[in-house]
């Protein structure tokens, strides 16, 4: 599993999305070695392509991915923590 934030680095909805997965993975003890959270910068290169990938449109985007496989996503908003905690726990 990942979890993959497109944003831009002067973006406090951007930040406001790291930082509440931050939060959530230490509050749960989730290993970011085991589920890694990325974040594509969506003012270079390789974030725009991978951003293209996935049809990113809007900033913040957040995809939480298993598998090749797109469980959960949400677009232009700072996701909240109920929306997405089903999706670690085990």
């Amino acid at each position: 599993m990942e979890v993959k934030i497109f944003g831009k680095p002067g973006c406090e909805y951007c930040k406001t999305t790291i930082k509440k997965f931050e939060t959530f993975f230490d509050r749960w003890s989730i290993d970011k070695n085991i589920i890694p959270l990325l974040f594509f910068d969506m003012e270079q290169v390789d974030g725009l392509a991978e951003g293209a990938f996935y049809s990113v449109s809007k900033i913040p985007s957040t995809i939480i991915e298993k598998d090749g496989r797109i469980l959960a996503r949400w677009d232009g908003q700072v996701p909240l923590s109920e929306e997405f905690k089903k999706y670690f726990e085990a």
